[in-house]
């Protein structure tokens, strides 16, 4: 009467699946490994494919592109090279002696800007 109820008539009903205890499984009772196969990784480098000129191409085109990363130089080296100035007050980079007096104005209005000739490298 509770099969009834629980579910409808027309469905079967399920078998009753074992699952089995760690204890009930015996190490004759599992599948053997295909010869040759007990000590390998599941994937070997037998089993990949070769890509060939493909590859080649690949590796001459990464190899261009890292010997112009090299030629260019870093970011910071140019960052160096592009601030010229630095503000006697508090020590802040400039480009150029314009960016200074603009500087000057809004973050030292009581204090006179240096002349350029005092920059001159």
């Amino acid at each position: 009467l509770h099969e009834c109820i629980l579910k409808p008539f027309w469905l079967p009903a399920r078998p009753q699946l074992r699952i089995p205890t760690p204890a009930a499984i015996r190490p004759d009772s599992l599948p053997a490994l295909p010869r040759g196969r007990e000590t390998q990784a599941p994937w070997s480098a037998e089993d990949t494919m070769v890509r060939g000129h493909a590859k080649e191409k690949a590796q001459e085109a990464n190899a261009k592109k890292m010997a112009a990363m090299k030629k260019s130089g870093s970011q910071m080296d140019a960052r160096k090279e592009g601030l010229k100035i630095v503000c006697p007050a508090c020590k802040a980079p400039m480009t150029n002696y314009k960016c200074l007096q603009q500087h000057y104005d809004s973050k030292h209005p009581k204090e006179t800007c240096p002349p350029e000739d005092s920059f001159a490298k």
